[in-house]
């Protein structure tokens, strides 16, 4: 009997360690979704694009093996005109080959960048150790007040890297 209950155990644990990596490994909305995600949307007859800036510091006092991933995201108003306060970003997906890494955004209070107010901006860290230089996909959940939901992607996407 007692083997069985080191098996439930074990079990139990390798249940908890998977729960624990599902960011990595199985995303809230599917992966085909994800990769079909447009790159550009429309919302109220205005046009969004995503860009995104990925990075891994290497900067004493960080770890050897550098930080983790660091994500900034731009949705940005193609017209350059205002970006409405209707309209923000809760969810960040970045795609690694078979991998996501799935996360919100860190609450950053930061007054707007009067040189960019026709952009919305989202930070996100915490995210794997992949390979600087590695190319990735990224999409953000973008949310308008009256519910709409929408999904937007930028492709070929590098991780950089500072030392």
């Amino acid at each position: 009997m007692e083997r069985a209950g080191h098996r439930i155990l074990a079990v139990a644990g390798i249940c908890l360690f998977t729960l624990s990596c599902g960011d990595l490994f199985a995303p809230s909305v599917p992966l085909e979704r994800l990769r079909e995600a447009p790159l550009q949307i429309e919302i109220d007859g205005r046009q969004y694009t995503l860009e995104t800036s990925l990075w891994r510091d290497f900067m004493p006092p960080t770890s050897p093996g550098g930080s983790d991933l660091a994500a900034v995201i731009d949705i940005t108003a193609v017209d350059k005109l205002p970006f409405p306060a209707e309209i923000d970003s809760n969810k960040l997906w970045v795609i690694n080959g078979e991998e996501v890494w799935e996360t919100g955004f860190a609450e950053e209070l930061r007054p707007p960048d009067q040189g960019h107010l026709y952009q919305l901006r989202k930070v996100a860290r915490g995210g794997p150790k992949w390979e600087v230089g590695s190319q990735v996909e990224v999409v953000v959940r973008v949310i308008t007040r009256s519910g709409g939901i929408y999904l937007l992607r930028a492709t070929n996407q590098k991780i950089g890297m500072t030392c």
